[in-house]
């Protein structure tokens, strides 16, 4: 063991991780929701469609899988965009499982010198798996919370991409909605 590391640390010495942990995993929220919100627009018909556990994507290749079979049978197989969404669910694969493993893991060690974290894992029901251990440096978890950040601006251009586009009369009318003053009406009546 290093001299340096810190089994118990005092939880100042590592609320710079803590903070770019929970600005990973608010970044995570926001990806999963883009996420939720693009298998939406797959099938526009049934509101709350992302939101049923069976058409959720889960961090895996047969999860990847199991959208693009709800976007070819929703949306055909013609669709231009089909090969970006694959490639972008799996490309989350790995971050997905980092965070998990932030998230789940035991934040056992502190090194002092290094500033890193090692975090072991969590017991993994029903494999055979040994632990594992990882260290982290904040610089670390904060490129998960960036990845995350570029994969939900991506997943929102071609979810926006699916959705229906606005007519013109449709634009003005929303744009004449957005600058109409506000009225309102006094109910006093004067003595």
């Amino acid at each position: 063991m290093d001299p340096h590391d810190v089994a118990l640390p005092d939880p100042s010495e590592i609320a710079p991780h803590a903070i770019a942990f929970a600005r990973m995993m608010f970044a995570h929220a926001a990806f999963e929701r883009e996420v939720r919100s693009l298998v939406d627009a797959i099938n526009p018909k049934k509101p709350g469609f992302g939101q049923r556990p069976e058409n959720q994507w889960t961090p895996s290749e047969s999860g990847t899988g199991k959208i693009m079979i709800l976007l070819k049978h929703h949306r055909g197989s013609g669709l231009p965009q089909a090969e970006q969404i694959k490639s972008l669910l799996n490309e989350a694969i790995h971050p997905c499982r980092d965070r998990n493993f932030l998230a789940h893991g035991t934040w056992s060690c502190f090194n002092r010198r290094s500033l890193t974290l090692e975090v072991r894992s969590g017991e993994q029901w029903g494999s055979q798996l040994p632990s594992e251990n990882r260290i982290y440096a904040i610089s670390d978890i904060l490129k998960l919370a960036r990845k995350f950040k570029d994969l939900e601006a991506e997943l929102y251009k071609l979810r926006r991409s699916l959705e229906p586009k606005m007519s013109e009369a449709e634009m003005r009318a929303a744009s004449s909605f957005l600058r109409a003053p506000e009225q309102t009406t006094d109910t006093k009546t004067p003595d």
